[in-house]
């Protein structure tokens, strides 16, 4: 049996369950389009004409007509995800049935498919508006968080995008800094179902949702989006609990996703985004014991944020151990081990007991790193 699973003997029956956050990127996205049966959806848009002095002679008086054109934008779904693990029978039992197939299936969702999916979302959206300049990058203070908010409310404004039904998502720091901003005025009540995803109230009909950091674009402060202005299609979301498969006694669990997330070309003017702050992205990992003396270093969500991006990670006996580190700053390579993928497995060092994974840019400069508790098989 591997050295990495646990088997109880006096082990409780209370599971230390992770925190968790519900999903948010639902609020910025519509579901306007019907994904179902296909992988291509093409989205018409109509252009209109110019407009001309009218001619008080001659047969053309209103102008020269010509066809009306048209435009075509083709959304096809890309993101095809699974995962798959083994619940053995014996380990079950012997683990006073602590690993239970259907809660573990639920622990996959909420822990690392939920944040894939809604970081992926946020990642989109903050690209679009990147690629059109409808963005902020001032340095957020107490003093003027409230001042770029609503910049981003202008610019939405000047595009005639709908004032009523703007969602902004926001950082817990750009929250905080938020409520400090003596000229920010939080007015309205929330319903239960709005708190749980995080709305702390309205501004000028706009939502100010709270999201984990670890779920937005490095350098984050805030997204302010009009759902008119995206879609995010979940195609399939297919999970499955074999009970003693064929070569297995015990449970297979398998599950794959489907999604995309599309901006529309005529509402991408409905997203603003304000980022580059200098600060890192929290990112969310966790160990597992794998063969004797190794663990499985995952990180969610389960991807890096650009091409050219790499993990790195360091071990060490105490969290104090750890190498200096800051945003911006280029670190040495030869001080830390490139981590292949989310799920890979390494050997740490005999006696380490904690972990750091951090996220470089193409330059080698860290944009996001967490820590955790090392668990070793």
């Amino acid at each position: 049996m591997s050295g990495g699973i646990n088997l109880a003997s006096k082990y409780s029956k209370s599971i230390d369950e992770r925190f968790y956050k519900e999903s948010q990127a639902a609020l910025a996205v519509n579901n306007d389009y019907e994904f179902t049966g296909v992988k291509t959806v093409n989205v018409y848009s109509i252009p209109a004409v110019a407009m001309s002095d009218y001619s008080r002679s001659g047969t053309a008086r209103y102008g020269t007509p010509n066809d009306l054109s048209r435009n075509v934008q083709s959304l096809t779904v890309s993101r095809d995800r699974a995962f798959t693990f083994i619940i053995d029978k014996g380990d079950k039992l012997q683990s006073m049935k602590a690993t239970d197939a259907g809660k573990a299936l639920n622990r996959q969702i909420r822990e690392v498919i939920v944040p894939e999916y809604d970081a992926y979302v946020f990642r989109k959206l903050a690209a679009a508006a990147t690629a059109i300049g409808n963005t902020g990058t001032a340095a957020i203070t107490a003093e003027n968080a409230y001042e770029c908010l609503l910049a981003g409310q202008e610019k939405l404004g000047d595009r005639n995008v709908p004032d009523r039904g703007r969602v902004c998502f926001c950082s817990y720091r750009f929250a905080n800094l938020l409520k400090r901003d003596s000229s920010f005025v939080r007015y309205g009540d929330s319903s239960q179902e709005l708190l749980k995803k995080g709305v702390i109230g309205e501004v000028d009909g706009t939502k100010i949702v709270k999201v984990p950091a670890s779920r937005l674009p490095s350098g984050c402060a805030f997204l302010l989006v009009h759902p008119m202005a995206a879609t995010a299609p979940k195609q399939l979301e297919e999970y499955k609990i074999h009970d003693n498969p064929p070569g297995i006694s015990g449970f297979l669990v398998e599950g794959r996703c489907i999604y995309d997330c599309f901006v529309l070309d005529e509402k991408a003017y409905g997203i603003y985004y304000h980022g580059e702050q200098g600060v890192l992205r929290p990112l969310d990992v966790s160990t597992s014991g794998a063969e004797t003396g190794k663990a499985n270093v995952m990180v969610v969500p389960g991807v890096l944020e650009a091409s050219g991006n790499k993990w790195y990670y360091q071990t060490a006996e105490t969290a104090e151990d750890f190498s200096a580190l800051s945003y911006g700053t280029a670190i040495t390579t030869s001080a830390w081990t490139v981590l292949a993928a989310s799920g890979a497995m390494i050997t740490p060092n005999a006696g380490h007991k904690y972990i750091r994974v951090i996220e470089t840019d193409a330059a080698g400069k860290p944009i996001a790193a967490g820590e955790s508790v090392l668990h070793i098989g």
